[in-house]
């Protein structure tokens, strides 16, 4: 009898997903453990292995397709039977499945939408921009056409007075202070240009939202809306760490040492100390985590990663430093497991390599606070005696749940975080 396979749970908080790849065909022999299809999850594109064996009678979704968790995506039997049966029944159990009560429902699981097939990307074409032969370039200054076009007037109606007729600053603001030129100011439309030639028209495209753009739309929503957050800044002076970290890539073979895994480094032993910080809120209380798993937001192509570091504070420079390096390619290369997304109880999320000084970042749900990490820069500064000298600073900023943190307790976190980066030698003695 024909099997059908349905969309499987790849991670523990998908609620439906995209066929992003099938890796067979109809008419193909599939084998128990064989990986039948790439699956595009909330979190990562993961590889899915058949439950069952037979050969390929029908695949039932197409790839980019939307599915909710348990739709047929394929039928697997005995070559020459007919799948129509086994789809019909499957369809009928699934219609028939009494829907989820209100109390039976987690109280912060969003609804899934209806299956849906991905939109098309549609692009309008630009519009021919048609010239006419007569029409030729005004002689004008820079500076009369700018006041002509925030004046709305037309340059043609305009006399120059400059040499061969070019039109300057004098004669436009002439031409607009002269009451008798008020019905010859042309109004600038907003489709044409100060030549009348009309501006090419782009049209919008519309984009498929992944699975893991929706996963970050529920998360973030959730956590910005229910955690009250609020932020701490501090600048942090950064010779020390700078030279640190030079010392340590030039004494360590194999690893190059960063700003961002000296920055996990010195939050995970901040936190050993400030245990109210590695906390969340729930319902029944306050949660205050025993381990110390950092994440560390990774940017992809389609979105945000955190993959997590677990026991951060018991780990070597070193050991940090190859294991971020190590998650973040296969976060690039949509190749980590789903465990190594979760657990995380405190979040680094660093922009500073893309030059950006200060920002604010939004608590990841089931912590307690995140850091954001802005760019190591250099500034002029007075030394002791007053005499100018060159430093490198750092700002960071601590977004807090105020349901768990209050501002002395984040203060007094950061002032152990700075101590750890201002004296980077204190962590490892």
């Amino acid at each position: 009898m024909p099997v059908v396979v349905e969309l499987p749970r790849l991670s523990d908080t998908m609620e439906e997903g995209v066929v992003a790849k099938w890796l067979i065909k109809e008419g193909d022999k599939v084998k128990r453990g064989q990986v039948i299809a790439e699956i595009e999850t909330d979190k990562a594109t993961m590889e899915f292995e058949s439950f069952d064996a037979g050969t390929v009678l029908k695949l039932v979704a197409g790839e980019g397709e939307t599915l909710a968790l348990g739709s047929p995506i394929a039928v697997l039997g005995k070559a020459g039977e007919d799948p129509s049966s086994a789809l019909a029944s499957a369809t009928s159990a699934a219609a028939s499945a009494p829907a989820p009560t209100e109390e039976a429902a987690p109280a912060a699981a969003p609804a899934s939408p209806a299956p849906t097939r991905a939109p098309a990307v549609e692009v309008s074409s630009p519009a021919a921009v048609s010239v006419s032969e007569d029409e030729r370039r005004i002689p004008a200054s820079p500076v009369a056409r700018l006041i002509a076009r925030e004046a709305g007037i037309d340059l043609r109606v305009v006399s120059g007075s400059g040499p061969h007729g070019r039109i300057v600053k004098a004669d436009v603001e002439g031409h607009a202070a002269d009451p008798s030129n008020s019905a010859t100011h042309a109004t600038l439309s907003a489709d044409k240009d100060e030549f009348g030639r009309p501006y090419a028209a782009r049209g919008d495209v519309t984009h498929r939202i992944s699975q893991m753009r929706k996963a970050i739309v529920r998360s973030m929503t959730a956590s910005k809306f229910s955690a009250p957050h609020f932020y701490l800044t501090m600048d942090i002076q950064m010779d020390a760490a700078a030279k640190f970290r030079s010392e340590c890539n030039m004494s360590i073979t194999g690893t190059k040492i960063s700003f961002n895994d000296l920055v996990v480094a010195a939050a995970a032993r901040a936190l050993r100390s400030h245990a109210r910080v590695n906390s969340a809120y729930t319902e029944q209380g306050i949660v205050e985590h025993g381990d110390i798993n950092i994440g560390v937001a990774v940017a992809i192509d389609d979105g945000l990663v955190v993959p997590v570091v677990r026991h951060a504070e018991q780990k070597t420079l070193t050991a940090i430093s190859q294991e971020i390096r190590s998650l973040g390619k296969r976060a690039k290369n949509k190749e980590l497991r789903g465990e190594e997304m979760q657990g995380g109880t405190f979040t680094v999320s660093n922009l500073g390599m893309f030059g950006i000084d200060e920002f604010t970042a939004v608590i990841n749900p089931g912590e307690g606070a995140i850091m954001a990490i802005g760019a190591v820069r250099e500034e002029l500064a007075l030394d002791e005696d007053g005499a100018v000298t060159r430093c490198r600073r750092m700002k960071v900023t601590l977004s807090s749940d105020h349901r768990v943190i209050d501002g002395a307790v984040g203060a007094r976190f950061l002032g152990s975080f700075r101590d750890n980066l201002e004296h980077p030698m204190r962590m490892f003695a």
